[in-house]
């Protein structure tokens, strides 16, 4: 150690709702996180009525924003400048204010499957971010088949991908999709979901053999604490 301790600093924000229906969660309780690239705390913002936050205690370096409910991020900026909400620096310099909006729009999807096994009781579809701008861009929405179509319902827009397989790789699936792009490259479905109206789309069953090779290419089961 140098002995010279590493400059912290706060950082000023606004959080707004765009699209918001009338009976909407208020802003002041939907509290969102700071992540360090490269390790290190989470910092955690808690916006007031009107949206205004103050982030304590941050430390220079590289950051990326989630938020705690299904959205679009319209914009994101530090100092009116646009940033990416997955991977943007915050330093002395460069410290705010930092102005997150977020759309509450959705839309649905009807998935046609193609190549359904006879039996199939077991095979899920899985729509996964595939678009930087969405609040949960790592979290998957899944659905259990009951025929050769399934619906997702209420979804933020944006860009996903649809998969269709055997619900044993229901884990591993969702936790590589939407974080590495190699990932079953090539199969599944890409989707552009719109704000408020209903789009239709077909994937293809993907059998087992094939989610397997993905999953052993990708690393072999998904482990956490190795992805962190």
């Amino acid at each position: 150690m140098n002995g010279q301790t590493e400059r912290v600093f706060d950082v000023v924000g606004l959080l707004k709702f765009v699209d918001r229906p009338p009976d909407a969660t208020p802003v002041e309780v939907l509290s969102f996180q700071l992540h360090p690239v490269d390790g290190g705390l989470d910092i955690e913002a808690h916006p007031n009525p009107e949206g205004k936050f103050i982030l304590s205690g941050v430390r220079p370096g590289r950051y990326s924003l989630t938020f705690p409910m299904p959205g679009r991020i319209d914009s994101f900026t530090n100092n009116s400048i646009e940033i990416g909400p997955d991977g943007f620096e915050l330093t002395a310099a460069h410290m705010g204010p930092l102005v997150l909006v977020v759309s509450t729009k959705s839309g649905d999807v009807l998935v046609n499957v193609q190549a359904l096994p006879t039996e199939y009781s077991d095979v899920i579809a899985l729509l996964a971010p595939a678009d930087s701008r969405l609040t949960l861009r790592l979290s998957c929405y899944v659905m259990q088949l009951r025929g050769p179509q399934v619906s997702f319902m209420q979804i933020p827009p944006g860009k996903y991908r649809i998969l269709v397989f055997d619900s044993q790789f229901g884990r591993d699936v969702a936790a590589y999709a939407p974080r590495d792009p190699a990932f079953l490259k090539g199969d599944g479905t890409f989707v552009d979901v719109p704000g408020s109206s209903r789009i239709e789309a077909t994937a293809t069953y993907l059998d087992s053999e094939t989610i397997k090779r993905a999953i052993l290419r990708a690393g072999g089961p998904f482990d956490p604490f190795r992805h962190l």
